[in-house]
């Protein structure tokens, strides 16, 4: 939307300095073109997207269950420090989360699945 409309104001300021010249400059939008992936490529694309999604979420889901362990070693065994290591773990684990949702959602806005 942004980009659309700075390109129409400097194609309406061209054409303004254009016709001081005493020239016509025509120009026209680009059309909404859609992301397609090389001829072949597809089904690589796909298995090796497959296959970061997947290493993302055991990532994830190890490090819920690392910071869990943590956090539960460092109470029951009066480790603060352990306890609290575990704590932020869990925290940026939560986050990450979030964070890899968002991307694939963004991801997946920008490529789709055609047009």
């Amino acid at each position: 939307m942004i980009v659309h409309a700075i390109s129409e104001v400097a194609t309406q300021m061209v054409a303004s300095l254009a016709t001081e010249a005493g020239t016509t400059i025509r120009a026209q939008g680009v059309s909404n073109v859609c992301a397609q992936a090389p001829t072949g490529v597809a089904p690589y694309v796909a298995q090796i997207l497959g296959w970061v999604k997947y290493g993302v979420i055991a990532i994830i889901i190890g490090a819920g269950f690392a910071s869990c362990g943590a956090l539960i070693v460092g109470k029951f065994g009066q480790m603060g420090r352990a306890a609290q290591l575990g704590a932020s773990g869990l925290f940026w684990t939560v986050i990450g989360a979030i964070a890899f949702v968002c991307i694939y959602a963004i991801l997946n806005g920008i490529v789709g699945n055609g047009c």
